[in-house]
């Protein structure tokens, strides 16, 4: 995945090396050079976000920076931090309104709370977006008030969503 910050890209993946120096899955191009982002992450980062500044990524990783970080950690130019306790399984795609972060993936809780493939992160904790869906949740995109879901489910929200859903109004409907 690739995010830009300002005239700076970020990208990420299960690379140990960017541009002949050590970075561990997780590096950044300032348009001379490559650098890692403090000491990366022990496993793949799938997705990533970038909302002032900060830094957003999403993985199957369980450290960042060398901190404890279940699978999400946002980076502040200097240092890794974890999201809450994490989520249970892999987070595939991140996408940012506002000040809030969605994450999207393999996991059926986040922040030690129900949250069936989908959550949002407000800056201080996690949330579950309805009854979620009932299976992986691959991409996200938000547009006009609306989030957009992609994914293995075939229902969202209880209601039959083969692989497309939308959130709007606090209610998760098919497309």
């Amino acid at each position: 995945p690739l995010a830009v910050d300002g005239t700076e890209l970020d990208a990420a993946g299960s690379f140990t090396m960017a541009g002949g120096a050590p970075a561990r899955r997780v590096a950044k191009w300032d348009g001379l050079a490559w650098t890692a982002l403090g000491a990366g992450m022990d496993e793949q980062v799938h997705s990533l976000a970038v909302n002032g500044g900060t830094l957003y990524a999403g993985g199957v990783f369980s450290t960042a920076g060398g901190m404890a970080a279940s699978r999400i950690a946002k980076w502040d130019g200097l240092f890794w931090t974890p999201l809450g306790s994490g989520m249970t399984g892999a987070v595939f795609s991140l996408v940012i309104n506002g000040g809030t972060l969605y994450a999207g993936g393999a996991f059926t809780t986040a922040g030690g709370s129900p949250a069936s493939y989908i959550a949002k992160w407000d800056g201080m904790g996690w949330a579950a977006l309805g009854s979620g869906m009932n299976n992986s949740v691959l991409a996200l995109a938000y547009s006009s008030g609306e989030l957009y879901a992609g994914g293995a489910f075939t229902t969202a929200e209880g209601a039959t969503a083969t692989c497309v859903a939308v959130w709007y109004v606090s209610v998760w409907s098919a497309l």
